[in-house]
């Protein structure tokens, strides 16, 4: 599943096919990739007229005659479902998401940050925003050492923690790298 936006403009010669013979139909509606190559995450792949497509990704083609933005994932509870109508992509589920956000009432504070939130703003499963440049960015480990936290992100990792150079435990001071 790319999450890159592709250039494709409608159903391109051949897909349909291509795309029914290698799934077939299941029990309420669901449809299952029967060919035996996938990805990494379980969805089916395969190559077409010089590209190369997910299941979802073609599902979500042939749905809706358009290039996918960003994932594609099934919106529906059986694994893997690579059926049309049970996909939906990064943009149709933000906007679902804020839709639900506004039924319930939901009221986004301020965006906070400087990143753009055309491009970052992402929504959780229950309807709250989030900004996933930020997200991403505390994923990373910093030195939480000090008061205020110095925040470094030069860190080294220790039992205690990550731990910059200036507050590595005393027990491995002094800390020295070897000159190349």
């Amino acid at each position: 599943m790319s999450t890159a936006t592709a250039t494709v403009t409608g159903i391109p010669d051949g897909l349909a096919v291509q795309f029914a013979t290698r799934t077939r139909a299941l029990e309420g509606g669901h449809r299952e990739w029967t060919a035996a190559s996938r990805t990494a995450s379980g969805a089916g792949r395969f190559r077409h007229k010089g590209r190369d497509y997910t299941s979802y990704q073609a599902a979500f083609i042939l749905r809706t005659g358009r290039a996918p933005v960003g994932t594609v994932r099934p919106t529906c509870e059986h694994p893997r479902c690579c059926d049309p109508a049970h996909v939906d992509d990064q943009a149709t589920r933000q906007r679902d998401r804020a839709a639900l956000a506004a039924v319930k009432g939901m009221e986004h504070r301020a965006w906070s940050c400087n990143h753009d939130p055309e491009q970052h703003a992402r929504h959780r499963a229950n309807g709250k925003r989030y900004c996933a440049q930020c997200n991403r960015a505390a994923d990373k480990p910093s030195c939480e050492h000090g008061n205020p936290p110095c925040a470094d992100d030069e860190v080294r990792p220790y039992p205690c923690g990550p731990r910059c150079e200036t507050h590595q435990p005393a027990k491995t001071r002094p800390y020295f790298t070897l000159a190349p």
